[in-house]
């Protein structure tokens, strides 16, 4: 009787490990996922005047269209200096290469080559 009740905890344990080793597995594959969406500051090309993103870029599948009047600016900051007065009209399609990684900042492009920076207050979804 005691070696069926030895048995019997051991099952539930069992059982326990192979949970805990499923959590642990699937937080690995998450974390995976997750670090597959950046995109390393070195892959991404920018225009002269334009500063990289300091903690790199994700990726976006969204295409965007401006919102309201904007300039393009030069980095992912809290509204600096504008590329050569570059001002972009309502309706307008930009090409979304990136997010700026900690910002709620995208990079437009022309070509693939950054060019600069836009809010995504700023932005709306295309309908395209």
């Amino acid at each position: 009787m005691v070696a069926k009740s030895r048995e019997a905890r051991a099952k539930p344990r069992a059982r326990c490990r192979a949970l805990m080793l499923g959590i642990v597995s699937a937080v690995a594959v998450a974390a995976t996922a997750a670090s597959a969406a950046d995109i390393s500051t070195g892959a991404v090309r920018l225009a002269n005047d334009v500063v990289p993103a300091p903690f790199g870029y994700e990726t976006t599948t969204t295409k965007y269209v401006v919102a309201e009047p904007t300039p393009l600016y030069i980095s992912p900051y809290i509204y600096p200096g504008s590329v050569n007065n570059t001002k972009l009209k309502p309706g307008e399609a930009v090409e979304s290469l990136a997010k700026a990684k900690g910002y709620d900042w995208i990079l437009v492009g022309k070509n693939g080559i950054g060019i600069g920076y836009i809010p995504i207050s700023r932005l709306a979804p295309s309908k395209r």
